[in-house]
């Protein structure tokens, strides 16, 4: 029998689901332990460092909110406000240095440290003129003395509770990393808060904050965005951090403005550790306002990579739809989920540390000037389980049902929890199984076919598989020839 992947939409529901949200750095990070400071201003320009010293602390959450959504109680903030064109410059910076005495062995070339703060900063990075964020890094623990050539702009990674972090690696060694708001000689305004900085000694992935505790439960624990090709208008992910929030009321919001035909909006979904073989990703999304009877799914893509380099074949988000799924994805805004499991060539299963999707607006060929996507909720989930179509008899009414997982000789992750429904989407539930026992199917006196249909939760985890159908055949037993009796 063929398999169906049954891919449903998600009634919206305000929903926290606490395991799977990972703020892990590494056991061995290193935090900044010192730090110096100085807001230089000219005329009525003004600028200040207010807390300095917060910058230091390494407390990666003080607050009981289980949505994650507040930011951290403690930070140092930077201000820099220069009020007219000749009123005169203002700066505000401060420098963290991870060695106590300048004597200590510097860290080692090519180390990525992340600077977290607030997603407004995200906005000011690199700006020029008007109220600017600039990293710079140094050999020396203090003083602008021999500065460190950084491996291009510091990148963004947005965090599920409204923050970031900034990437910044230097190609040198370094002690120091100095953090700076200016506003230069045109207006500008601007303030910047800080909450720590931080690295780890033995990363071995330098894309993600959270590299080094996997999560089975398959939350992402940062995203983050990128555009390319974009000629007319302008482009925006609002609220990027919503879609890793586990609030699927919330999400990403894929906006454009002017006279976009063509270009590329990217969001990258950062796992903090590798998938297990078998594991797949959901993806919940609706169409937004901005394309009325269009179907979304057509422009957008997506993609398993393992580091920087994809691997499996690239999928369009459409394709993984059924019929049902698509009308609504075409005629309505209804929130849809969708299961990825990449794979390659040969069906085989891959394994990968994130998933891109890619809103090609060149696809639609139309200007949106509004919202084209939102995405709600990305995770990996096992993939559906196999099974396969039965027979029954009238006559007994009853037949064992049983559904499997490639999943089950992974260490550590227990034994799965099997869901029995009677419909592809929402239905009834027939029954909740933990391992692989077989679901006693009943009631089976007619002849005729029912569809039944399961899927598979892992141990300790909320978000389920897709669902997989299994089809009971029940006919009439075999009528036995009468027994010749032979004297």
């Amino acid at each position: 029998m063929p398999m169906n992947r049954l891919l449903y939409p998600l009634i919206f529901t305000f929903i926290l689901l606490l395991r799977g949200v990972g703020y892990c750095q590494p056991a061995d990070a290193v935090y900044a332990n010192s730090q110096t400071n100085d807001n230089p201003n000219a005329g009525i320009s003004s600028s200040s460092v207010t807390n300095p010293q917060n910058a230091l602390t390494n407390t990666i959450s003080n607050t009981t909110d289980a949505s994650f959504k507040k930011p951290n109680s403690k930070f140092t903030t930077l201000k820099a406000t220069a009020l007219s064109t000749v009123t005169g410059s203002a700066s505000a910076w401060i420098q963290l240095a991870f060695v106590s005495s300048p004597t200590d062995v510097a860290v080692p070339a090519n180390t990525t440290v992340y600077v977290k703060s607030t997603t407004t900063a995200a906005g000011l990075l690199g700006l020029v003129g008007g109220a600017g964020l600039t990293f710079t890094a140094y050999a020396s623990n203090t003083g602008n003395a021999s500065p460190v050539a950084l491996a291009g702009t510091p990148k963004i990674y947005y965090t599920a509770d409204g923050n970031i972090y900034f990437a910044v690696k230097p190609t040198s060694n370094f002690k120091s990393i100095r953090i700076t708001l200016a506003a230069g000689a045109v207006l500008g305004d601007g303030s910047v808060d800080i909450f720590y900085a931080f690295y780890g000694p033995n990363q071995s992935n330098d894309t993600n904050p959270f590299p080094f505790s996997i999560a089975d439960c398959g939350l992402p624990n940062v995203t983050s965005t990128a555009f390319s090709g974009i000629t007319v208008g302008s482009v925006a992910i609002v609220n990027p951090g919503n879609s890793i929030d586990t609030d699927v009321s919330t999400g990403s919001a894929y906006n454009s403005v002017g006279a976009n035909i063509a270009g590329h909006m990217i969001q990258t979904f950062h796992f903090n550790g590798n998938s297990n073989s078998g594991d797949a990703v959901r993806v919940v999304f609706s169409k937004g306002s901005a394309l009325a009877n269009i179907d979304v799914g057509k422009a957008v893509t997506i993609q398993a990579y393992s580091g920087g380099n994809s691997v499996g074949k690239l999928r369009l988000l459409s394709s993984l739809l059924d019929a049902d799924l698509l009308g609504l994805l075409t005629t309505g805004n209804t929130a849809i989920t969708s299961y990825f499991a990449p794979k390659d060539d040969s069906n085989a299963p891959v394994i990968f540390d994130r998933v891109i999707l890619d809103f090609d607006l060149g696809l639609l060929g139309i200007s949106l000037n509004g919202n084209g996507l939102n995405v709600f909720d990305v995770r990996r989930v096992p993939d559906a389980p196999t099974t396969s179509d039965v027979t029954a008899c009238t006559n007994v009414g009853t037949i064992n049902l049983a559904a499997t997982t490639i999943q089950n000789s992974i260490a550590g992750i227990g034994n799965f929890t099997y869901t029995w429904y009677n419909a592809v989407r929402q239905g009834t539930l027939l029954g909740t199984l933990v391992g692989q026992i077989p679901f006693v199917a009943t009631g089976l006196t007619t002849v005729g076919t029912k569809q039944y249909y399961v899927d598979i939760t892992k141990s300790g985890c909320t978000v389920p598989s897709g669902r997989t159908r299994v089809t009971v055949n029940t006919v009439n037993p075999p009528i036995v020839p009468p027994i010749a009796l032979v004297p």
